[in-house]
């Protein structure tokens, strides 16, 4: 009686296993008909293409549109009296763009490095918008209005993060479509050379090592 209990049990755990596995892979194929879907949301990254390397190269040696535009401290700036004190450097910024955002450290750090160079933002905003931005973002330096994108047409920007170097002469002597760890450094000895001063190496860990744009305008 007992050998026939121990075999009643072994064929019942026998027959509970296979209902098990059965089930299991029943679930199984069910879940991969009705799969579920996750979706990945990756923040757009707006990676500078040939044609706006080519476009920024054609701008280098151009003369520098002239401008007189307020700014964010109440000052109104001309290109004419920005270039008699030293070289401009200008930063464009597109409001609620992250990647005007991302770049904006970086011309800080720039600004604190080389003070004998100008540095001024070009937002395209009204002063309510630009003030709010330049608080938020922490900006060391004063924005140009340019709510209708005069300066950005005229210098032929087509998306934010582009910087353009104008030299004491008016000339358009760099014009880069984005930023990334070589180009500030790259930046950052054109300043040097112009200022007539010793190049000072400026933190670049989280700059892209890809070359980078911002979003585009509205042109």
């Amino acid at each position: 009686m007992k050998q026939r209990g121990a075999i009643g049990f072994v064929a019942l755990m026998l027959v509970l296993s296979i209902l098990y596995a059965w089930f299991r892979l029943s679930s199984e194929l069910g879940n991969r008909e009705n799969p579920t879907t996750i979706i990945t949301v990756e923040t757009a990254k707006h990676v500078v293409t040939p044609s706006m390397a080519e476009a920024s190269r054609g701008m280098v040696f151009r003369q520098a549109a002239a401008f007189t535009l307020k700014a964010t401290d109440g000052a109104e700036y001309s290109l004419g009296e920005l270039i008699r004190e030293g070289p401009l450097l200008l930063t464009f910024i597109k409001i609620g763009c992250p990647c005007s955002e991302a770049a904006q450290p970086f011309f800080n750090r720039l600004r604190a490095a080389y003070p004998h160079a100008r540095i001024l933002g070009v937002i395209d905003g009204d002063l309510g918008p630009a003030n709010l931005w330049a608080k938020k973002i922490r900006v060391s330096y004063p924005l140009l209005l340019d709510p209708n994108l005069q300066i950005v047409r005229a210098y032929g920007v087509e998306n934010s993060a582009y910087a353009v170097l104008v030299d004491q002469k008016g000339q358009i002597t760099m014009h880069w479509p984005g930023y990334c760890a070589s180009m500030l450094r790259e930046l950052g000895a054109s300043l040097a050379r112009l200022t007539g001063s010793a190049v000072r190496p400026i933190d670049t860990v989280d700059a892209p090592v890809e070359f980078y744009s911002g979003c585009p305008y509205d042109l």
